[in-house]
């Protein structure tokens, strides 16, 4: 799991925002939202212009350097902050695997070119690379032998070793290697996705495809009629081939036509939703930025509950307020992004907050703001 995320010198983040998810409290409701101290499922308040998509953005920075999986990199445009002295972007990120602590941190001063790299395991450096001098540092068996001078290669350092190194088994550094492949496995599969200026995605699979054969392909019709039933869109649905396409049309009693011609924005929202959910299983870590922005109330409160279901790490962004309820998550499960800070509701209180709290009504009165 990602436990803590900082960032400096990127977009509009001019100073160091730090988003700790292991500061978690010792709630005893809705523990769901929490695995092995951290924050499982959380969502994110802020004033549009606050970072928000941003913090979105930074997080998934890794996957353009690490991956070869989808990437969008005219969302990176205007890459460093204009306001920062520093001529590069800072990333740093703490992950937990079982009993174990990864610490991975890089600068970049553009979206694909890699300025140095560090990776530590439980407090150790293992490896340290500066790609303006070829300086590197590496506490690693079997990489005696390797080309370390990666000049020119424009690529990660890490990547390059976790895939050329193959230390005895049973080893102390083939545990390493092992805690190394699982962080390389674990931002292989985050994925991050939108629906508010267009459907778009990073990171988790290569290449493009409909919703309608994302889901028919997978065998879901059936139960993506009966997930829409579940929130009070009552359509018969059926595949209809049109040309080589596959396509998903409802049909009346005085005919067919194609769902997405019919199907409101918020539907259509839910439709994409659902085409990932069906997925969810497979994906390590989920950051869906406005994911109720077509929502219900209602609507917006059974997306979170299916997300909890799941055994992903799953952080969304949202306007609403009326879903920051301790009936949903929990308080240290809402975080307020402001002035380039981040911090859960409990952080921006004295007051003690208990399940009885009206935390909506809290937070309009301004009792969380600093």
């Amino acid at each position: 799991m990602l436990i803590e995320f900082k960032v400096e010198g990127f977009k509009n983040f001019e100073k160091e925002l730090v988003f700790d998810l292991s500061k978690t409290r010792n709630y005893n409701f809705n523990e769901n939202a929490i695995k092995d101290g951290v924050v499982k499922t959380g969502l994110i308040y802020g004033i549009n212009g606050s970072g928000k998509s941003n913090l979105g953005l930074a997080i998934f920075d890794i996957i353009l350097h690490l991956t070869d999986k989808e990437k969008i990199i005219n969302l990176y445009d205007y890459y460093l902050n204009l306001s920062n002295s520093n001529i590069m972007a800072k990333f740093y990120y703490k992950f937990k695997f079982g009993n174990d602590i990864l610490e991975y941190e890089y600068q970049k001063d553009k979206p694909q070119n890699l300025v140095s790299e560090i990776v530590k395991i439980n407090n150790k450096l293992i490896a340290k690379y500066d790609y303006l001098t070829n300086e590197f540092e590496l506490n690693l068996e079997g990489t005696e032998n390797l080309n370390k001078n990666l000049n020119g290669n424009n690529i990660s350092f890490i990547k390059y070793i976790n895939n050329n190194i193959n230390p005895k088994e049973n080893s102390e550094q083939f545990k390493i290697k092992k805690i190394i492949e699982k962080f390389i496995n674990f931002v292989d599969n985050m994925l991050f996705f939108a629906s508010l200026n267009g459907n778009f995605y990073q990171g988790f699979k290569k290449g493009n495809g409909t919703i309608s054969d994302e889901i028919i392909s997978n065998g879901k019709l059936k139960d993506f009629e009966n997930f829409l039933k579940k929130v009070g869109i009552d359509y018969k649905l059926i595949e209809k081939k049109v040309g080589k396409e596959k396509r998903i049309y409802c049909k009346f009693k005085s005919g067919e036509v194609d769902f997405f011609e019919i199907a409101s924005k918020g539907t259509c929202s839910l439709s994409l939703f659902y085409s990932w959910l069906i997925r969810l299983n497979e994906v390590s870590f989920v950051f869906i930025d406005e994911f109720d922005a077509f929502y219900h109330i209602d609507l917006a409160k059974i997306v979170v509950e299916e997300l909890l279901k799941l055994n992903i790490q799953a952080i969304l962004t949202t306007h609403d307020t009326t879903i920051m309820t301790n009936d949903l998550l929990r308080p240290d499960c809402y975080f307020v992004l402001s002035e380039g800070k981040i911090k859960s509701l409990p952080e921006l209180t004295e007051k003690e907050l208990r399940q009885a709290h009206n935390l909506e009504k809290m937070y309009r009165a301004g009792a969380f703001n600093e």
